[in-house]
Parts: C-alpha cells; structure tokens; sequence
C-alpha cells in the first residue's frame, strides 16, 4: 500500500517525484500517479522517470525531474538520458506541457513571482491603539502592521500562503463575519506596548499570542530594524535600475554612431555588420553585469528578510492557525478542542516547509522532533495522561514559569498531533469530530473512545514511532 505524502498547494499545485526512478522508489520517499502531469520516460531495464522533456536530439534526451524527499528541500534535477537505452517515451499534450513548464517556471523563480505579488497587494493607512499601521484586507483575515512597506508586503504575501495551507489541510466549515485581526509590530516594545494597553503584558510572557476573547493574533518583531538595512539596499538597486535604463538607451544611438563612422571610412556592409555585432556584444556585456549585479541585491534583500523574519513568521504561523481553527472550522460555541491538539497542530504548520509554491507540512518539525526524542529517553518523560488532561495554563509562558516546562507541553503536543494526522490519518475523521463534541466524560476516557485502545497501549506505540522517526 502505497504512502501518502501530503502536499499543501499554496499558490499553485506542484507535485513531488521520487528522488529515485518512479518504478522504484524507497521507503519514506513520494510517489505518485503522474501519468498525466508529467511526461514518461522507460528504459529498456524498465525503469521509468518522470518529469518535463527539455531538449532531445538524435543521441540524448534531457528531462528536468522535480525532487521532494521527505522533510527536505524540493529540487530540480536535470535528466540526460541515453537514447539507446530508451524503450518508449510518453509526452503531454500541448496544454498539459504549458502548465507544467509554467509550474516548473514558478519554482525556479519564486522570489520574482513573490515580488509581483507584492506589488499587487492594497494596503491602507490606519490608526488604531495610538499607532499608524498600514492595513490590509483578505477573505480571511485582516493585517496590521507597524512594519515598513515592503516588509509588510512580504508578510502578507506569506499569511495569504499559510492560510491557503490552513484550508487544504484543514477544511473550512464556515466563514464568519468580521474574520480574525492580525497585527504585526515591528518591534518587540512596540509588542510590549500594546499588551499593556489591553491589560496583558502582566500574564502574557510569550513573543506572540492570540487573543480569542477579541479574536487578535497579536506578534512581536525585529522588523523594524531590517527596514534600516533593507533601505541601503533598495537606494543601491535604484542606482543599478538607473545605470541599466541608462546603457539600454545609449545602444541605439551608439550603434548609430558607430555605423556612420564605419561607412565613412569605406568598409563593405559585410565588414559594417561584424563590427557592429562586436560592439552590440560590448553592450551586452555590461547589460549582462548590471543585470547581475541587479539580481544578487534582490538576493540580497530575499536572504535577509528571511534571516531576520524567519522566528516573526514562525510565531505568526502559529498563533493564525489557532485564530483559523476557532474562526473556521471549530467554534467554541459548538466544539471543545482541546489545548494539546489546539497547539499540536500549530507546531505543525509553523515547521512547515516553502517550496517554491508548495508548504509543506508533511515533514517533522526538525527543532520539535530532537527535543521530543530526547525527553522520551529522560528519566521523567511527560505522561500522554497528563498531556492530553493539561489546560491553556501548561502551555502559557507566564511570570515564576520556567520556559523548559513550557517548551515540554508544546513538544509532547507536536509529536502527538503529528502522530494523529500523518501516521493515524484522524484528522477530519468521525472520530475526531466525535471526540470534539462537548461531554461529561474524562480527558482520558474521551481521548481512548478517539484511539480506541487503551491509553497505555497507545503511548507504547506512540514513543516506538516518535523514536524511529
């Protein structure tokens, strides 16, 4: 039976392909039916290989391949094959082919799709809480943000890619009225701040939290800084843009130039022509540097965003989802859930992995996965009793809290939402809705009525599968 890898579209689907030959792929790695999304390749040993055919001739036939193994990177991996040793290929049609050298397109450019998004993106000014922000608007939530424009651009363009996720993985059942607020601050006194408006800062120790009772999600950042070095960067690429738009508009009059000057001194049209070709190639030299130089400072810019951003987003991720599961799937007013799951699966999307236009969720969370195993191998592990029975106060970072205890709860609550959903497959099943409902029975007797085992016999299993992860 083959093993389901999940993949979370985001802006567009792109679907993984074993790192090996699809007839032959290894245990963890995805496989799927791709006959009809990729082009197919079998040897005469009847492997086979799917992917895009990029170039053939007479003696090789080059296909880009796309790899995604489990809890790495996506990648793309160029194909040669040997024509001789081709038994049959099987192509696209037209229209299939197109959509598939788009979405390879996509991948090997996300950072300059990114950056058209971002310009389409509509932000508003603001006032709220004695701050200007800049705000914008989304079926399915609101942002504000105290950070500059294009840091704000940048998160938003990932909160709409990771509730996009939310809803491939996790359905939505409704779609209320005003959707759940947002704010971002670009600085962690600015956070701070604004806790101690709402009366919080007191009870409240974590960098990001979520308020239900005003349906705010509410995060601290160090974005305020990146905006200082992000400036140096853009007022430099402003330069390069005018040097560029520069040197493009010299080559016509250049050459004009350099043609009269040529005719005058009686070469032939043929020996006109070469020059001429030489010195389109001096252009396009300095074209190709410029252009260069263009590109590695949008890197640039790219590489430190996500650098100072990465730990900002994590947080935002988190506390999104718990706003996204009280809003759209589970409302308070008809489900319990619990605080365990309630955290559990927030830890899985905050360690989800961008690809291109894939977020994967699939994968353990790295940082949750090494923390777990080794307080499982502690002389005091967490009891799953205790976990599933703790209440919002276990997972709060408070005054007199020790972080270590805190962090305890959140791993534990990973670790067995990720069990549930990608090895039990619970997620979404009748079960779970079942276990949800409000009763009178005990955290204990509800959670074996979901497993249906005892609780002891299930932990067993549980650590066994969390060690060999």
């Amino acid at each position: 039976m083959w093993r389901i890898v999940f993949l979370i579209p985001v802006w567009a689907s792109l679907c993984s392909l074993a790192a090996r030959p699809v007839s032959a792929a290894g245990p963890g790695e995805p496989v799927e039916d791709s006959n009809s999304r990729y082009e197919q390749v079998e040897l005469l040993d009847h492997s086979r290989y799917a992917g895009l055919i990029e170039s053939e001739d007479s003696d090789w036939l080059t296909l880009i391949r796309i790899q995604s193994p489990r809890g790495q990177q996506m990648h793309l991996v160029i194909q040669p094959l040997d024509r001789r040793q081709i038994l049959s290929v099987s192509r696209l049609d037209a229209g299939k082919r197109t959509v598939l050298e788009q979405k390879i397109e996509e991948f090997r450019n996300r950072a300059t799709i990114e950056a058209i998004r971002m310009e389409a993106i509509q932000l508003k000014p603001r006032e709220a809480e004695g701050n200007s922000y800049r705000h914008y608007r989304s079926k399915w939530f609101t942002l504000d943000s105290t950070a500059d424009e294009q840091n704000t651009r940048r998160v938003v363009v990932r909160v709409e890619q990771i509730f996009a996720a939310y809803r491939q993985i996790v359905p939505p059942r409704s779609e209320p009225f005003p959707p759940p607020r947002l704010v971002v601050l670009g600085s962690m006194d600015q956070y701070q701040s604004l806790l101690t408006k709402l009366g919080l800062k007191a009870k409240i120790g974590n960098p990001a939290c979520f308020l239900e009772d005003q349906n705010v999600v509410v995060v601290g950042s160090d974005l305020a800084r990146l905006t200082v070095v992000n400036s140096q960067i853009t007022t430099d690429n402003a330069q390069l843009r005018r040097d560029l738009r520069d040197l493009e508009c010299r080559l016509a009059e250049r050459l004009r130039v350099v043609a009269d000057s040529l005719h005058k001194s009686g070469l032939s049209s043929g020996q006109v022509t070469r020059e001429l070709t030489r010195e389109r190639e001096k252009f396009k030299k300095q074209l190709d540097k410029k252009c260069d130089e263009l590109r590695k400072s949008d890197q640039q810019i790219d590489r430190l965003f996500k650098q100072s951003a990465s730990q900002t987003l994590v947080r935002l991720y988190h506390e999104a989802f718990h706003a996204y599961l009280r809003n759209n799937v589970y409302s308070r007013q008809k489900y319990d859930v619990p605080p365990w799951l309630n955290e559990g699966l927030a830890v899985i999307f905050e360690g989800g992995l961008l690809e291109g236009s894939t977020l994967r969720v699939d994968a353990p969370n790295r940082v949750a996965l090494k923390k777990l195993k080794a307080e499982l191998t502690s002389p005091n592990p967490l009891e799953l009793e205790n976990l599933i029975a703790a209440n919002k106060v276990q997972f709060l970072l408070a005054d007199g809290v020790r972080p270590a205890a805190v962090d305890r709860y959140y791993i534990h609550a990973w670790g067995l939402a990720y069990y549930l959903t990608f090895e039990k497959h619970l997620l979404g099943s009748p079960a779970l809705e079942k276990y949800l409902q409000f009763g009178n029975a005990s955290p204990k007797q509800r959670f074996q009525q979901l497993i249906g085992k005892p609780l002891e016999q299930f932990e067993h299993e549980w650590r066994a599968y969390i060690r060999a992860l």
